[in-house]
């Protein structure tokens, strides 16, 4: 059948950067769900944005449906016809709603009875045709964090439409939207290009708008912003700060980029680093460059967009704005350590943390409470005194007049205020990094007392939260306590802390007076989805994760060892023959339904359970030493050293003896065999496909 490609481009106000690529995303994937939904199939998808347009390209689509046969069930024969066999009401009333002679009706076979039913074909409409009502469809799915509406009837977007370009095979596809007619006319770059472009195909949209200044695919931004940024850098004899974050949201805040530099007054240099990055990196979107010995040069680089920039005015512009924000957070450096870091921190009793949670101060307190168990739980009460310093010092930043104006540098400022005060490395860098890690991806603290205070932190906010019943949903998790869960988890790894959840759990809850098992028992829950999430974002498999996760996972960091023993066991040859074997035995024991008692060696007839019982009693020992050292790799090679005379049991022996004493005995041995791998994993889930 012939095809077309459908285009479809939607022309808005500026739509925030952090919005923009999702929306893209969905706004291809209700197009291509709908199209499958009409019996349409779909070819390569395109996905083009800036911050004025939404594009999607489609191609291959059928120019209209295929005819389709359905079968239309009716009522019951028992209803549809009398004693007599002639038709009732029932029988006639669905013939005339099925367009068909009674005669056109046939009785079928179903697994609730006779039913009535009738054959017919469904003729395709003409693509074109449903395009009409299938876009503005995928238009009003498209989520946003937050709306606004402009017109009469409400409709809601992140930012008014402007105009829609619908085009299917060439023609245009019409329809109106927000008081917006589609059309095949598109616009410029607001202050480059023309206001009318007509278009005919993805193509030739891509191709016009090039020659009005706008380059609609963000992969050719980015390799346009990356070019620039290079040659500036050099340019002002250094090199590129590299910030993926900040590279993504230039290139979904321009059409036209082009990359210029600016300079900045040496004095401003005498600010910390992390000061002058986050300036104009939050404030500026600007990229920071940086010296051959890693210094800050006083420069920056600015994305415009623009093409030009003619006797410098828009470079003159940035360094005006630039020098007012900087001389804000000089101000603030100076003006901030005239009070001493700790003199603030009764001040917090008028920080709110959270409604029902208490001031921050109260926080405070709570975690000095905490700090002392987690020590004792580490072997590590020398990095308590430390620690403590850093507790009472760590939140009190939240009022300083930096943290005020740039938000983002809370912990950091406080971390820089307290080493310009003189305290050591383990008490500032401590609250330098309270909020490491901020992603999956991200680094953890550094230091130990970093790790330890972070943790904590987080730990009181996660138990706080669920105990007033702020728990995340799918709908939303105003405190980001799944992120709060995810960063103990990482810490937990990264710094190889062995810990107990539920002693961290019921130690954090007390501090809020809650002892409640029913809400301890849900963190628990709570942090086995995260640790599966974490553990799945690391890129080990699913199957593995259950089957490690089975075996318990109070301790996150044995859990990691154990996984990481477990793949480890996964690319040897055999593993999935011994994955069989052990998915046999939990089969046998879960179908026995027998009541599992102690072995009775005597019992032991056969060779190969006499061979089998043998062999796990001299390896357990070797498997429960490993494992007590926390070597699973080696536990884990030693059961599996098992599998030839597990092969030989299940070959020899028959477990469902007819002898009752037999069969309940060898059914207690394979209980015996399989306990030693269920505390280390559950092999049962691996899942094993066919040819493995």
């Amino acid at each position: 059948m012939k095809t077309g490609e459908l285009v479809v481009e939607l022309g808005v106000e500026e739509i925030p950067s952090s919005m923009i690529e999702d929306a893209t995303s969905q706004f291809a994937g209700n197009l291509s769900r709908l199209l499958n939904e009409q019996h349409l199939s779909t070819g390569e998808i395109t996905k083009w944005w800036t911050p004025r347009r939404i594009i999607v390209g489609i191609s291959d689509i059928p120019v209209r449906q295929d005819d389709r046969r359905e079968t239309v069930m009716g009522p019951p024969r028992r209803v549809a016809y009398d004693a007599a066999g002639a038709p009732t009401r029932a029988a006639t009333a669905f013939a005339e709603k099925a367009g068909v002679l009674m005669s056109r009706i046939k009785i079928i076979q179903t697994q609730k009875g006779e039913y009535l039913a009738v054959d017919r074909v469904l003729r395709g409409d003409k693509t074109l045709k449903i395009l009409q009502t299938l876009i503005p469809s995928a238009i009003a799915g498209i989520q946003f964090p937050k709306t606004m509406h402009w017109t009469a009837d409400h409709f809601r977007f992140a930012r008014p439409l402007r105009w829609i370009v619908a085009l299917f095979a060439g023609r245009t596809v019409r329809f109106t939207i927000a008081d917006v007619k589609s059309s095949n006319v598109t616009t410029g770059h607001r202050f480059l290009g023309k206001s009318r472009i007509a278009v005919d195909s993805l193509a030739s949209l891509q191709e016009k708008l090039r020659e009005n200044s706008v380059v609609v695919d963000p992969a050719e931004r980015r390799e346009i912003i990356m070019s620039g940024l290079g040659m500036e850098a050099q340019a002002c004899g250094g090199t590129l700060l590299e910030d993926p974050d900040l590279l993504q949201t230039v290139v979904n805040l321009n059409e036209a980029p082009s990359v210029i530099r600016g300079a900045f007054e040496e004095r401003f240099l005498s600010l910390p680093k992390e000061i002058l990055i986050t300036v104009m990196r939050e404030h500026q979107k600007y990229f920071s460059v940086l010296g051959s010995s890693g210094e800050l040069l006083p420069a920056f680089l600015a994305v415009v967009n623009l093409q030009r920039d003619p006797g410098h005015i828009i470079r003159t512009g940035h360094e005006r704005v630039l020098r007012a924000r900087l001389a804000d957070a000089s101000f603030f450096w100076e003006t901030d350590r005239k009070i001493p870091l700790g003199d603030r921190e009764p001040a917090l009793k008028n920080v709110l943390f959270q409604e029902n949670l208490g001031s921050y101060h109260e926080k405070t307190r709570r975690i000095l409470a905490l700090l002392p168990e987690v020590t004792r739980a580490l072997g590590r009460q020398d990095l308590l005194p430390d620690l403590e310093t850093a507790a009472h010092l760590f939140k009190c930043d939240l009022i300083t007049e930096m943290v005020k104006e740039f938000t983002d540098l809370q912990g950091v400022v406080g971390g820089l205020y307290a080493r310009a005060e003189g305290y050591a490395p383990p008490v500032w860098r401590a609250v330098y990094e309270q909020y490491y890690p901020k992603s999956t991806t991200s680094p953890s603290p550094e230091s130990e007392t970093g790790a330890i205070l972070a943790l904590v932190d987080r730990l009181d906010t996660v138990c706080g939260c669920f105990s007033v019943g702020l728990i995340p949903s799918g709908s939303g998790d105003p405190f980001a306590v799944r992120r709060q869960a995810n960063g103990i988890l990482k810490i937990i790894i990264d710094h190889r802390l062995s810990l107990s959840l539920d002693h961290l759990i019921e130690k954090s809850l007390s501090g809020y007076g809650r002892m409640d098992g029913s809400l301890a028992a849900e963190l628990r829950g709570f942090f086995e989805g995260r640790l599966r999430f974490l553990f799945e974002e690391m890129g080990y498999g699913y199957d593995s994760v259950n089957a490690v996760l089975a075996a318990g996972f109070d301790n996150p960091l044995d859990a990691f060892e154990r996984l990481r023993a477990l793949e480890d066991l996964r690319q040897e040859s055999d593993f999935f023959a011994l994955a069989s074997n052990f998915k046999r035995i939990v089969n046998i024991l879960s179908q026995a339904g027998e009541v599992i008692g102690t072995l009775d060696e005597s019992t032991l007839k056969d060779p190969a359970e006499v061979e089998l019982w043998r062999t796990h009693s001299r390896i357990e020992p070797e498997v429960n030493a490993a494992s007590e050292k926390h070597d699973y790799g080696a536990a884990l090679r030693a059961l599996a050293s098992m599998r030839g005379v597990v092969d030989e049991f299940f070959r020899q022996v028959m477990v469902m003896d007819e002898n009752l004493s037999v069969r309940r005995n060898r059914i207690s041995l394979l209980s015996i065999v399989s306990q030693p791998f269920k505390r280390i994993a559950d092999i049962s889930r691996i899942v094993i496909e066919k040819g493995s």
